[in-house]
């Protein structure tokens, strides 16, 4: 795990993922609901890079869960093709907060999909909104405020 005190700030939170061929539909580019599923992994690799993993949102009672995600499709990816998926936070809140996910073509680095997800903090036996653990809101504000940061998962 990453100490969230020595983190490059020039470098952005890259999550790496390889695109498998159930992934893909007849058209022979990846089926939309696969972008979601990957800003999953790459959202719970960036929180935990910042000591926010499952483990710390379960013991905090405040796992973050998607209440709005806005996708738009800019280019296609195959099977057996690999993405980056750079994480920033663009707004921080007192219950929830909104990451940014950019996901990249490996190699040509071409843009191929951006995702604006908002994230509300939840308490696991009511259902209800709670508040971000402080340590959670301080390492999302410092990124914030540095333009996102870490390295590849």
């Amino acid at each position: 795990m990453t100490d969230p005190e020595t983190v490059d700030a020039q470098v952005p939170f890259t999550h790496r993922v390889e695109v498998h061929f159930y992934e893909v539909d007849q058209v022979g580019v990846v089926f939309n609901a696969w972008y979601l599923a990957w800003c999953d992994d790459a959202r719970l690799a960036y929180l935990a890079s910042r000591g926010y993993g499952l483990q710390q949102a379960m013991a905090a009672d405040a796992l973050p869960l998607v209440r709005h995600a806005d996708i738009e499709w800019l280019a296609s990816l195959a099977a057996e093709e690999h993405a980056e998926i750079h994480v920033r936070p663009v707004r921080v809140g007192t219950t929830s907060f909104t990451l940014r996910h950019e996901i990249h073509r490996e190699g040509d680095g071409e843009l191929c999909a951006v995702l604006t997800i908002t994230y509300v903090a939840a308490g696991l036996v009511e259902r209800t909104k709670r508040e971000l653990p402080l340590s959670l809101r301080a390492a999302l504000e410092q990124d914030q405020r540095q333009g996102a940061t870490d390295v590849v998962s």
